[in-house]
């Protein structure tokens, strides 16, 4: 059976190469590689061309209108999807082609980690392979970065809402959507990508904000998925509920005690306590397990890590809010 393997790319000159490469041994030998070239500026589509990947360019529309204008022209039965900074292994489709028997519309894998140098590198890998472990066989939620889909079953529901403009919660709408139509997702551990994670944290938080900010409109589109999926589970309300409580108030509550509020300094102290206390605790249990698992109490630092981001998330869905919320149904 043939398989379309899309790969949106921006400005990837630095890794499109690696990812092309990969995507062409494959070890099912029925597949085609077609790069979506999304408006770059550099070296993209040609570098792509020059290793055998048929290549659309298209004017800047975000990798979802990208990932639509490769599966529209697909050839395969199936299409899969993988991001430009990601290096697939040499089984991916292979492993991702046999999770799917009758009913099963979509099937997803795992990362490995590109550049293991990196301490925020391998943090965040090991947090992800941490929620991985959590999944059982059958999910609601597949990444786009590893995912393979029934071209038909992909293009009946629409395929990705071009709405979304950055790479953020794109891939859970459709997830949502086709397995609220009754399809079957599953997940193997067995399909893999490398993938270079974000070794600069100000880059990370950065997008993190952005992905606060898109995750309003995931949840003005599925309300009923508010605390989270099979992936992200309920913590990640409560870590934005943590850090967005817990650091603002304890820092109130420690300044009107140091400012001389007498009469309530020790309760404005002792909750300011508290609060903090709450909220890199809530923090740290993520941490600790990374940590069991790999043996490096480096991962304890983590914690400070995981409480910025939650920060930055709330500043992120508090933006969010004033533009899908108020300025959209106002028509602004």
């Amino acid at each position: 059976m043939l398989v379309t393997i899309v790969v949106p790319a921006y400005n990837a000159a630095a890794t499109i190469a690696g990812c092309v490469c990969a995507c062409t041994s494959q070890t099912h030998r029925e597949t085609e590689v077609i790069v979506v070239d999304d408006g770059s500026s550099d070296d993209t589509a040609s570098l792509a061309e020059r290793i055998g990947a048929k290549v659309i360019r298209r004017d800047r529309g975000g990798p979802a209108a990208a990932r639509n204008a490769g599966a529209k022209a697909a050839s395969g039965e199936f299409v899969a999807f993988t991001d430009s900074d990601c290096v697939p292994h040499a089984d991916w489709i292979e492993k991702l082609v046999a999770q799917f028997s009758p009913g099963v519309v979509g099937a997803g894998g795992t990362y490995g980690i590109a550049n293991p140098a990196s301490w925020l590198a391998r943090m965040i890998h090991a947090e992800i392979i941490v929620r991985h472990d959590w999944l059982g066989d059958t999910v609601d939620y597949l990444g786009s970065f590893n995912v393979a889909y029934r071209r038909d079953a992909f293009l009946a529901v629409g395929g990705f809402d071009e709405d979304f403009k950055a790479a953020s919660g794109e891939d859970n709408d459709l997830a949502y959507r086709l397995h609220d139509a009754g399809g079957v997702l599953r997940f193997t551990r067995d399909a893999c990508v490398d993938h270079y994670h974000p070794e600069k944290l100000g880059r990370y938080l950065k997008a993190q904000m952005g992905h606060g900010f898109w995750r309003m409109k995931l949840l003005v589109l599925h309300g009923d998925r508010r605390t989270g999926d099979q992936y992200a589970g309920s913590g990640e309300l409560f870590g934005l509920v943590a850090a967005s409580l817990g650091l603002p108030v304890s820092a109130i509550c420690a300044v009107l005690a140091a400012v001389g509020h007498t009469g309530g300094s020790p309760v404005l102290w002792t909750a300011s306590i508290v609060l903090l206390a709450f909220c890199v605790l809530f923090h740290l249990a993520l941490p600790l397990s990374i940590a069991r698992r790999t043996g490096d109490l480096s991962a304890l630092f983590f914690t400070l890590v995981l409480v910025a981001r939650s920060m930055a998330r709330t500043a992120g869905l508090a933006r969010g809010v004033i533009h899908f919320l108020v300025l959209k149904r106002m028509g602004v």
